[in-house]
């Protein structure tokens, strides 16, 4: 009985050690893991992300700038078209307004001191990807991702009611 004991032992030991290591690996690749949609653009160059709220309520804008981008087999990005345009331009708008309004209550926070998105940016070369949370009504959570082909100049918008 002993011998069994300590064979089942020997067995199940690699076994633990191994369910511990990819459990680890779960866990890191879930709190260190990126955004999905930047990291289909490549390595960027510089990267800036400013926010203002915490876990439930939060606004974030983010820039990140690049060399070179291939679009071509990029499962996100779309090149722009009239109607995603009139989205992006929707989305911005109630983006600014949360700006404004966290403005009035923090003038000092990073967030609404970056904030610099020109909509003078938007040409008919740009690249955009919009996602609404379907668990939220209209621009209640969502996350644009608009890149400008004339400065290689990502922009992120995020914003959760």
């Amino acid at each position: 009985m002993r011998k069994v004991f300590k064979v089942i032992l020997i067995l199940l030991i690699p076994v633990f050690m191994l369910c511990g290591c990819f459990l680890l690996i779960l866990a890191i690749d879930f709190f260190m893991s990126k955004d999905k949609v930047v990291d289909s653009l490549g390595k960027c160059e510089t990267e800036i992300f400013l926010t203002y709220g915490e876990f439930q309520d939060y606004t974030d804008y983010a820039k990140y700038t690049y060399k070179n981008v291939d679009f071509s087999r990029n499962k996100y990005f779309k090149k722009i078209t009239p109607e995603s345009e009139k989205e992006l331009i929707a989305h911005i708008g109630d983006f600014t307004s949360w700006v404004a309004a966290h403005k009035e209550n923090d003038p000092e926070n990073e967030l609404v001191v970056g904030y610099d998105f020109d909509y003078a940016s938007i040409s008919d070369d740009d690249y955009v990807y919009i996602y609404d949370d379907p668990d939220y009504p209209y621009l209640g959570n969502y996350n644009v991702y608009f890149f400008d082909t004339e400065t290689m100049t990502l922009y992120y918008f995020h914003n959760n009611i």
